[in-house]
């Protein structure tokens, strides 16, 4: 068996706010690991702070493998396709649940798997519920306990990773694009000119795009809409965040615009929570809530959670009658990403005459290029 396996661990704690006795230090680990989270649902976390998260959670698992009990081994890749999907709770593929969220996890996957597996995951649910235990995954490379099947996620077909595409590249390069909505701020110009040379490096080599460490969301995004829109050819481009993960190449479609204009109800939107309360007045609700999207996923694992819910709610507000969607676009990139690669997602999919109006905050809002057919 060559697929990554994770053991599900029933863990008695003590876990934080049990005032047991803690002699191996679990509590503490927890406790250090959750406040890291907690630090992300304000932006991303610095490099220390991802290093404090990785070892407070190699220890939480090093410890349940001592003291936890197996329950049942599933797929890895399972799990991350299940969070994918968007109808995971929040922390679906985190590698621990403390005691109050341990039964609801459980259950929520007990209706994913497949035969006698959600029996088995419904009973464990009941323990932890009586018990007031937690749960700890742990990978192996052989099953512990019974062997739970879940439905595998669907391959993704990557454009061209990997591939030099200097045809595609040669077009960007004799394209000066004059960047108007950061016209008020030339470290967002400067910005967008470096970005539209790597841009074109890495379609050119093959290479991947570093995102997070560089240039703004908002700068990052326009000059993807610009390369979308200046392609005499599909292309793609690789993309690397800061955290060291790989998502699914960014796509640069042929976009045949058709019925920009917009025409019907609008819907106006901050994209994610808690980042600019000061606009909460000028938005009518977020289409992010901040902590479904601030948890202890990989930045790749992010953005293909926020495609996702991008796709499922597109299609309920085109179905209540939406054709503009006007976005004030906030923070952080792994969102932002995720939200712009719905879209074009579901575009592809429907065909449907729907337009997105970014703005940035630039000394107050302004208006990007808009998405749409």
């Amino acid at each position: 068996m060559t697929e990554r396996l994770l053991v599900v661990l029933d863990m008695p704690g003590p876990w934080p706010g049990s005032g047991q006795p803690d002699p191996d230090g679990f509590c503490d680990v927890v406790t250090a690991a959750l406040t890291e989270e907690r630090r992300a649902a304000g932006g991303p976390l610095s490099q220390e702070d991802l290093r404090r998260h990785d070892a407070a959670c190699i220890a939480i698992e090093r410890i349940a493998r001592r003291r936890g009990t197996a329950v049942a081994t599933l797929s890895a890749q399972a799990i991350r396709g299940w969070q994918a999907s968007g109808g995971a709770p929040a922390r679906a593929a985190a590698g621990f649940h403390p005691p109050d969220a341990a039964p609801d996890w459980l259950r929520a996957l007990s209706r994913q798997v497949q035969g006698e597996g959600g029996a088995i995951l419904e009973r464990a649910a009941q323990r932890l519920q009586a018990r007031r235990h937690g749960v700890v995954l742990s990978p192996s490379p052989v099953p512990e306990g019974p062997l739970l099947v879940m439905p595998q996620p669907a391959e993704v077909t990557w454009h061209a990773r990997g591939n030099p595409d200097p045809v595609a590249a040669s077009a960007f390069r004799l394209i000066d694009p004059q960047w108007e909505p950061f016209a008020g701020s030339e470290p967002r110009k400067a910005a967008a000119r470096r970005l539209w040379r790597q841009l074109a490096a890495a379609i050119e080599t093959g290479e991947p795009l570093p995102v997070g460490a560089g240039a703004r969301h908002d700068v990052l995004a326009e000059a993807l809409r610009v390369a979308a829109a200046i392609t005499t050819r599909a292309a793609s481009v690789r993309i690397l965040y800061v955290d060291g993960s790989e998502a699914e190449p960014f796509p640069l479609p042929i976009l045949v615009p058709r019925r920009l204009a917009g025409h019907g109800p609008a819907l106006r939107v901050g994209l994610m929570s808690m980042r600019h309360t000061t606009m909460d007045a000028d938005v009518g609700g977020y289409w992010f809530r901040n902590r479904l999207v601030s948890t202890s996923r990989t930045h790749a694992e992010t953005d293909a959670f926020c495609a996702a819910e991008t796709v499922r709610k597109l299609a309920d507000v085109y179905s209540a009658g939406i054709r503009r969607v006007e976005l004030l676009q906030t923070g952080f990139e792994p969102a932002v990403l995720g939200f712009y690669r719905g879209l074009l997602r579901w575009l592809r999919t429907t065909g449907a005459d729907l337009v997105v109006q970014p703005e940035y905050l630039v000394r107050g809002p302004v208006p990007g290029t808009p998405w749409g057919n």
